[in-house]
């Protein structure tokens, strides 16, 4: 069995509380530029990070369309692959509350910075 390289731990974070914050608490313009501050892989790992939570997916979507799709397979396997595929598309939360049943909400994660 192939061991995948990435994160084993998904409820760690790869950066720090206060750069999350300031990620967070940046416009969707500012969200790529902050994450180009990371190396690759820590950024493919963050993509991962935000992506796999719900209110946060736009953000990993944003920073995911700097990665490359070889560093988010590793990150995340086939999900990586998913997530890699969606940010090329520009998925974003507004066109996926479009498609649910009027009355429904999207699920939260919940995460203390």
């Amino acid at each position: 069995m192939q061991k995948r390289s990435g994160s084993a731990d998904l409820e760690i974070c790869p950066v720090p509380d206060m750069f999350l914050k300031r990620l967070v608490d940046a416009g969707a313009a500012a969200v790529r530029e902050i994450g180009d501050q990371l190396p690759e892989r820590q950024r493919a790992a963050l993509a991962v990070y935000c992506f796999r939570r719900a209110h946060w997916r736009t953000i990993g979507l944003s920073i995911a369309a700097d990665c490359s799709r070889s560093l988010l397979v590793d990150e995340a396997g086939y999900a990586g692959e998913q997530i890699y595929q969606l940010s090329r598309q520009g998925a974003t939360n507004e066109q996926d509350m479009k498609q649910r049943p009027r009355g429904t909400r999207p699920p939260v994660s919940l995460h203390v910075v």
